[in-house]
């Protein structure tokens, strides 16, 4: 699998479970709690609503019963002949402006003979059963059975009170109030229209009947129905769900209140309903659903963005390695590629340089072996053909230089043969040196210290060429592990060949510096210097621009560079002379 078809199905994975997670966390969070909070205000409403309909039930029956007990009811026995009774009715169904629809007394005979309106006088009226018995203070009062009908524009609700002669100790009628029922509906009406949605509420009386409700239960159906009387919540609840059958299809909550009895007294058992559809109550958390799940498609949308730009940040640069890594197969060399992506992928692109250049310098040990063991096995010869016949040859010559008849041209000849027999074995012994080098002994050494002793081996021909010779050692770390009688040959063959080609009163400059846990050392002059075309060549066997030289001595320098997991380098000076610059690690793997 791609790497970029990993990180899409990473982010798409990760992100949608922990944004599906926590949406359902929310979700369900924000509704539990919002469902608590809907459930407890419809409680609280349906306590104080019910509250609201006690006290309006109780100043009507309280009205009733007080006004039965008026001495203007006497007139009731001599059949209100002056129609005083009958004016005081109508003033007073005047006076609270439409709660009252008729006010009207029956005699023992049950006929009408006082009323607020006229039409009434003489008709006669029977009593229906009772349906509530109320006790009010100093008496009771009586409400007849409910009667309710479609289009409920003239309900009224019968409150009956008994009145008694204050000349004997009979009753002598009875005094009716019709309550208009539109009175206790419009109260309902109000409390059914909610900022939060549509209400419903009923009032149920003790036998769980619909005895009045909001326009929206205002029904044939409902009304004087026990439709809701098993509506009722588990012990300590203070709201509950239940289905919304038959009102409507889906659930709903439900806060209910019993009647307190208001001030102890109108004991009727009467209860109210309000409830709620969960559709409405929950709207605002679908409402939210909806921008979370807005809000989730934006993230997938912007992941999806995200994803391709990092991918395209990890793998287009792993692409361009992979392709540079396989043109290395093709090439010798290869410059490494500008990599712009992460520190993982630069440092895995220094990695590959740092491998490739690895290899590269392996592959010129191996070459430089191969090479080296070629001089090994002409050393070899050498020593073996050559040594012999030079050491009888210099014995020899210095035997015959003690016959006493040899001319001073013999003397001179005898010279010339000690001299190149001894340049002979020296490049023998170079030639071993270099195919057999001894295995370094490492141990902590002060650069430093090795410089300036090498400088004081070489002070006597620098200064027999007036030669000025600057020391720049700055290096904070100097001490190394290293082998420092290898380390003093190194600096001896540079320092003896930037003596021998510098003119005289000429400069050389070695200069010092510590970084990144190494040390590097610049041994410059300003000689005649180098050719650029030299410098691959500079440290291959026998490869030498100076008269007289074998070219042996660079070479062995690069072995003791390598040996210390170093490297050695040449570059034109700032004087436009040669600089070798010595590339030592502070420790050895």
């Amino acid at each position: 699998m791609k790497i970029r078809r990993m990180l899409h199905i990473s982010f798409f994975a990760l992100l949608s479970l922990v944004t599906v997670s926590l949406t359902a966390v929310a979700f369900f969070t924000s509704r539990s709690m919002l469902e608590e909070e809907i459930g407890r205000n419809l409680t609280r409403d349906a306590a104080m609503l019910m509250a609201q309909v006690d006290m309006l039930m109780f100043e009507r029956m309280q009205n009733i019963h007080s006004w039965s007990q008026m001495d203007i009811m006497q007139e009731a026995r001599v059949r209100d002949v002056d129609k005083r009774l009958s004016q005081f009715l109508t003033d007073v169904v005047i006076g609270y402006k439409g709660m009252y629809s008729k006010l009207f007394f029956v005699n023992i005979d049950q006929r009408i003979i006082a009323a607020s309106s006229p039409e009434l006088i003489g008709i006669v009226h029977y009593a229906t059963a009772n349906w509530v018995r109320a006790e009010v203070p100093n008496g009771d009062v009586f409400i007849e059975d409910l009667q309710l009908l479609s289009p409920y524009n003239d309900a009224s609700l019968v409150i009956r009170a008994p009145v008694q002669d204050n000349y004997s100790s009979q009753y002598m009628g009875q005094f009716y109030g019709l309550f208009d029922m539109r009175q206790l509906f419009r109260l309902l009406d109000e409390a059914s229209r909610s900022d939060s949605g549509e209400r419903y509420i009923v009032l149920l009386d003790a036998e769980g009947r619909a005895i009045a409700a909001s326009g929206n239960l205002r029904k044939p159906e409902f009304l004087l129905k026990t439709t809701f009387s098993n509506w009722k919540a588990d012990k300590d609840q203070a709201f509950f769900i239940h289905s919304g059958e038959p009102v409507i299809a889906s659930s709903v909550l439900v806060g209910r209140a019993s009647s307190p009895n208001y001030l102890g007294y109108v004991q009727m058992g009467w209860s109210l309903l309000v409830f709620q559809s969960t559709h409405t109550a929950y709207a605002p958390i679908y409402k939210l659903l909806e921008i979370f799940i807005g809000i989730i498609f934006f993230t997938m949308l912007l992941a999806f963005w995200l994803s391709q730009w990092i991918s395209g940040r990890i793998a287009s640069p792993l692409l361009g390695l992979t392709k540079w890594v396989r043109g290395v197969r093709y090439f010798e060399k290869q410059t490494p590629p500008k990599l712009e992506g992460t520190l993982e992928i630069r440092e895995l692109e220094k990695a590959f340089a740092t491998m490739l250049q690895q290899l590269e310098r392996s592959r010129e040990q191996v070459i430089q072996a191969s090479k080296l063991a070629v001089i090994g096995e002409m050393a070899a010869i050498m020593a073996h053909e050559v040594r012999t016949p030079l050491g009888i040859l210099s014995t020899s010559v210095q035997m015959l230089q003690r016959e006493p008849a040899l001319s001073a041209e013999g003397h001179e000849m005898t010279r010339f043969i000690l001299d190149e027999s001894s340049r002979l074995k020296r490049l023998v012994t170079t030639m071993l040196e270099c195919s057999r080098p001894r295995k370094p002994q490492m141990l902590f050494h002060n650069v430093h210290d090795i410089v300036l002793h090498t400088l004081e081996l070489l002070a006597r021909q620098a200064n027999a060429k007036h030669l000025c010779i600057e020391r720049q050692l700055q290096a904070k770390t100097p001490v190394i592990v290293c082998d420092a009688e290898l380390l003093t040959q190194v600096f001896l063959n540079l320092l003896h060949n930037a003596i021998q080609l510098v003119a005289n009163e000429g400069r050389v400059c070695i200069r010092s510096t510590s970084c990144n846990q190494h040390l590097s050392i610049e041994i410059a002059d300003n000689g005649p210097g180098i050719a650029v075309a030299d410098y691959h060549n500079i440290f291959e066997p026998f490869f030498t621009k100076r008269e007289g030289g074998v070219g042996l001595g660079l070479t062995v320098t690069k072995q003791i560079m390598l040996a210390h997991q170093g490297n050695i380098f040449i570059k034109q000076s700032e004087w436009g002379g040669a600089c070798f610059v010595l590339d030592l690690p502070l420790t050895q793997e």
